[in-house]
């Protein structure tokens, strides 16, 4: 059954309309049930309606919603931005620079184009800024001759790294909404299509759409009419990565008939929970006021706990988990520990491991993260598919074989020239004999060793063990270690990949290919498990999820807000806002129950920070009315509360210890 809110937002269609839903108001229902309307009431088929979110996650949950929901469900377009640009360029590339085929490159790959591009004997520090600089640009849609910079050569490099990635087929993923909205300016026979393919478009978490990505939603939808946001400017928390909050007042701007609808009855907290949050968040400034709701009761009291140091805050939290779960016999993916900086983790993963409790880290690197892994993948990858040409691309300089990025853009030129892929066209005699003797002596070794492992006649196993020995990568990896403690891990990476794929090969005696399609499998899995453990991840990580008992730890100046907020004096009021819909966020998850810790004294630097943190209480703490918390450091505890307080926390210590 839908509130009147909710009702309104499903049934308004002729408008543009921007649903605020505040934190666990059913933003997700509101969409599919509006999409189940749509198709039911005969306004429009399950073919002309698009959905766009952000993770394939989110997108895979909203599909299995909706499959339930409407009928014909499985010709719902539901995909992330990335998915729908990639999707269009596919379909329209013929109107642009690039051929079918195109490689998508990852961060890492990327990087390793734009020190090719650098002079000689630029730091790999300039190249990362320049990366996240480009990225920053092509975020908000704009071109070389658009921007300026005080780093030198970054408009050039900018301009030089565009013309590469045409004259190798390849794009990043800045690309895919970039070189669409491009592709939609440009052609507008592409626009008038794409226009009319799409019927209807909804786009959720829509708070978190970067420049770029809201002119390519505003081109697909032309006069908006059948458009329906869903977003929360008061969880806004990727800034960082090119977000603009202030996208909801653009919709104001350019749809002037946009309708406005709130969801404000929060389903998931109790009252003391969200009115806490309130209180926090309503110190940032808001185009839109809204103050989220529950009737779910009043709920206990918030608690603010205060600890001498890092370590005693760890013992503490883990010791009051176990000592909660057992007695209110809870399953343990009842409890979060939410945190700002993923390097927090380390002493509450000890105490957790010291206790024999089960956890389970979010957001964390995966195994399939490393360029290392990366590597050997991409090696597995070009047997099984020699048009695969990022996979070429990644691996014929790795490891170093003297082939510079002229070879490259002449490989590329002669792949265009035949219709095929780069190692194809490596193939070919004629096509080696066009380049110098110089680079025929660096590739031909290649293909001829790529070639000889296609052709074997075994298992996997042995032709993984046999081409990872022929490159010698063992031997690349230790030699590109900075240290010995780098060396070992990356070793340790390759030895675990080869150990997993004996195992995989010996028990099933699989096939190159099949082995590769099982690997695939496993890198596209959510990583989310459901086994019954603590969850530990950060506030980042921790959006649109929600726990019965969260543990909020370190909530600290220095800590939340970040140093680095703090830092410059001219963007410290955005920066401060955005650490406060953090807070936010963490504060939201708890459905029961909210602990909030602090330390008194944290003398620690971080590699990453850019100040000494103290320790102390964050100014968010003191933003959390009185009556609605206990402890509060504002609030002076008699020796009696202070007595019963160590009690509590002396008996779950014992409780624990005694199991």
């Amino acid at each position: 059954m839908l509130n009147k809110p909710q009702q309104q937002a499903v049934e308004l269609i002729d408008k543009p309309l921007l649903v605020l839903a505040g934190a666990g108001c059913g933003k997700t229902r509101v969409i599919t049930e509006k999409m189940a309307y749509l198709v039911h009431h005969g306004f429009c088929g399950s073919e002309g309606i698009f959905a766009i979110t952000f993770t394939n996650k989110a997108a895979k949950e909203m599909t299995a919603r909706a499959v339930q929901m409407v009928k014909g469900g499985e010709t719902l377009n539901i995909s992330t931005f990335h998915a729908l640009g990639l999707r269009l360029l596919q379909q329209e590339i013929h109107h642009t620079a690039y051929q079918r085929g195109f490689s998508i490159l990852d961060a890492s790959e990327c990087q390793k184009i734009l020190q090719e591009l650098l002079p000689k004997g630029i730091k790999k520090e300039v190249s990362n800024q320049l990366q996240w600089q480009i990225s920053g640009w092509k975020n908000a849609a704009l071109r070389p001759n658009e921007v300026s910079s005080i780093v030198p050569m970054a408009v050039e490099t900018y301009q030089s790294y565009l013309e590469y990635m045409v004259s190798i087929n390849a794009m990043d993923f800045d690309d895919l909404i970039l070189q669409a909205l491009w592709l939609l300016g440009e052609h507008s026979e592409v626009l008038n299509k794409w226009q009319q393919r799409i019927k209807y478009l909804m786009v959720d978490e829509y708070q978190d759409t970067n420049a770029s990505q809201y002119l390519f939603l505003k081109k697909l939808v032309g006069s908006g009419s059948h458009l329906t946001c869903v977003g929360d400017d008061d969880q806004s928390i990727y800034g960082w990565r090119g977000a603009q909050a202030e996208n909801l007042q653009l919709l104001q701007q350019d749809f002037l008939n946009l309708q406005v609808i709130k969801l404000e009855q929060n389903y998931r907290s109790t009252s003391t929970i969200l009115d806490a949050a309130n209180a926090v968040i309503q110190n940032n400034p808001h185009p839109f006021e809204k103050k989220i709701w529950s009737d779910l009761g009043l709920g206990e009291a918030i608690q603010i706990l205060s600890y001498p140091n890092a370590e005693t805050e760890a013992e503490q939290v883990v010791a009051d988990i176990s000592f909660n779960q057992k007695s209110n016999r809870k399953n343990f993916n009842d409890f979060a520990v939410l945190y700002r900086s993923n390097h927090q983790a380390k002493l509450l993963e000890q105490a957790l491991r010291l206790n024999n409790l089960p956890y389970q880290m979010s957001g964390g690197r995966s195994f399939f993260d490393y360029s290392e892994i990366k590597d050997l993948m991409a090696y597995i990858r070009l047997l099984v598919n020699p048009k695969d040409n990022a996979a070429f691309l990644r691996v014929i300089n790795t490891p170093k074989r003297g082939i510079g990025m002229q070879t490259v853009q002449q490989i590329s030129a002669l792949a265009k020239r035949k219709g095929s892929g780069f190692f194809l066209a490596c193939c070919e005699d004629d096509a080696l004999n066009s380049m110098s003797d110089l680079a025929q002596s660096k590739i031909k070794p290649f293909i001829q060793m790529m070639r000889q492992h296609q052709k074997m006649k075994a298992s996997a196993e042995v032709v993984v063990a046999s081409l990872v020995k022929q490159v010698d990568y063992v031997n690349y990896v230790t030699h590109s270690a900075n240290n010995k403690l780098a060396k070992v891990n990356k070793v340790k990476l390759v030895q675990d990949f080869l150990k997993w794929v004996n195992v995989l090969g010996k028990s099933q005696h699989l096939p190159v290919d099949e082995l590769l399609n099982y690997l695939s499998l496993q890198t596209s899995q959510d990583d989310e498990q459901q086994e019954d453990a603590i969850r530990m991840m950060t506030l980042h990580a921790a959006k649109g999820l929600e726990f019965e008992h969260v543990y909020l730890v370190g909530v600290e100046e220095g800590i939340l807000p970040h140093a680095n907020s703090l830092a410059d004096a001219d963007e410290e009021d955005n920066a401060i806002e955005e650490e406060r819909r953090l807070m936010y966020v963490g504060m939201t998850r708890a459905m029961q129950q909210l602990k909030i810790s602090y330390v008194k004294k944290r003398k620690k630097r971080f590699p990453e920070e850019k100040m000494l943190v103290a320790g102390g209480p964050s100014r968010f703490i003191d933003e959390i009315p009185l009556e609605l918390s206990s402890g509060h450091p504002r609030v002076k505890r008699s020796v009696a509360e202070q007595q019963a307080s160590n009690k509590k926390n002396f008996a779950a210590i014992k409780a624990l210890l005694g199991d």
